[in-house]
């Protein structure tokens, strides 16, 4: 079966969000709820459902990349806390480590101050936890390098099966890869584009004695908008893979 081309168009997906008449309230509401981030989890979980239907829209119904209402918040809770799971299984392993490494810094440290070892003593154990801890933090980094890689396309499999163990079908999801390795690798660039170009239009507002007090509100914007495309990039690259599996997978 021949693989058809790239379909979706990269900036219509940028410039999406300020399309719909009401943009400006909707984008308001995914700022506040990141604003809001210090409250656990409820915050996170209905911006992740948020961008599962833009996600369901786009694969499932066909259509290009929208705004949805927010009038269904019982659905996008439903779906951000399938997709609030997955990624919080995905990234545990690398956020385990990372943080057995710090404790390798700080441990040797809190026991000579305790009085538990000598001067000596800890010495030693301090250069052995200097060497766990960075071996260990940098393990963790590489391994949260690679699940960001297969994760967006992990939870929008999750999304589109509506099953939240279709996320650790690694066969489903390297098919998935693979039939349209060329279009998640555009979907990644563009993203990491995006993220680079607004934080450092950000870090200017940061910088500036005037326009500081701006920044987190910028932050916010920068966190909503970068979700939302990347919502709109990983949906059409995965509706393009669905199209290009063989039929017996697909």
């Amino acid at each position: 079966m021949a693989k058809k081309k790239i379909t979706f168009d990269p900036g219509q997906i940028l410039v999406f969000p300020f399309q719909d008449k009401t943009w400006l309230k909707k984008l308001t509401i995914l700022c506040l709820l990141i604003l809001l981030s210090f409250i656990p989890i409820l915050p996170w979980v209905l911006l992740l459902g948020y961008l599962a239907e833009i996600i369901r829209r786009i694969i499932i119904f066909q259509e290009a990349p929208s705004l949805p209402e927010w009038d269904d918040l019982s659905s996008y809770f439903q779906e951000g806390l399938r997709l609030f799971g997955v990624g919080a299984i995905y990234l545990l392993p690398a956020t385990l480590l990372i943080g057995i490494g710090y404790l390798g810094f700080f441990t040797p440290i809190l026991l000579l101050e305790s009085g538990i070892m000598t001067e000596g003593q800890a010495l030693g154990l301090m250069i052995a936890g200097y060497l766990a801890g960075f071996g260990l933090m940098g393990i963790g980094v590489l391994l949260s390098m690679a699940t960001g890689l297969i994760l967006p396309v992990a939870g929008t499999h999750a999304v589109v099966q509506g099953d939240f163990t279709a996320a650790f079908r690694f066969k489903e999801i390297w098919a998935l890869l693979k039939s349209n390795w060329n279009g998640f690798l555009l979907a990644y660039l563009i993203l990491i584009g995006a993220a680079v170009v607004l934080y450092y239009g950000t870090y200017f507002l940061a910088a500036t004695v005037i326009l500081c007090c701006l920044y987190p509100f910028a932050l916010c914007f920068m966190t909503a908008y970068l979700g939302l495309i990347g919502a709109g990039l990983f949906g059409e690259a995965y509706r393009d893979a669905q199209t290009n599996l063989p039929e017996s997978i697909n």
